[in-house]
């Protein structure tokens, strides 16, 4: 009884890993980039209203605030777009999200807290640079575009004032947004 217990488990946690480490990725459907200027994004993104106080834990359990300076704030609520994000980062300066201002919220809220600690955070503290994590449901309801969830949200902000928002599925369209 003992041993299959055992054998349950390990196939469980096998599965999950492979899952949450590329095998079964869902790839981002690629769309055309929508940009939105004016109405209601989210419950708390509104063009023109503020994200002042915007504070995320990041993968290294340091807190991140948004600041005065912050010209653009990436939000990703999927695997597969939090995977597109990442893989074009490895590709830039340990600095290049800093040296512009941006900050990077990666949403992890609906992953098992047992494969978030142990699969998922070890995977992303290999990145040099800050991901702000949402771990709370009602934290990403807040954030989400239900419309838009699929796709990578860039907010654009001056002086915590959103400005526009646009929603991105394309490698080369975030690259024409954060460079």
């Amino acid at each position: 009884m003992k041993n299959i217990k055992k054998e349950i488990v390990s196939t469980a946690l096998i599965t999950a890993m492979l899952t949450l480490t590329g095998c079964g990725d869902k790839e981002v459907i690629q769309k055309d980039k929508v940009t939105i200027q004016e109405g209601k994004i989210a419950p708390k993104i509104n063009i023109g209203s503020t994200l002042e106080g915007l504070s995320l834990q990041d993968q290294f359990e340091k807190t991140h605030t948004l600041k005065e300076s912050t010209t653009k704030v990436i939000f990703v609520f999927t695997k597969a777009t939090g995977h597109l994000v990442n893989e074009y980062l490895k590709t830039q300066s340990e600095d290049f999200l800093e040296k512009r201002d941006i900050q990077f919220v990666a949403d992890v809220s609906r992953m098992p807290s047992l494969i978030r600690k142990y699969v998922a955070m070890p995977d992303l503290q290999k990145s040099s640079y800050p991901i702000m994590l949402i771990m709370d449901e009602e934290v990403s309801a807040a954030y989400k575009s239900e419309t838009h969830s699929e796709s990578i949200m860039i907010v654009s902000l001056d002086k915590y004032i959103v400005k526009n928002v646009n929603f991105i599925s394309t490698l080369n369209d975030l690259q024409q947004e954060v460079e």
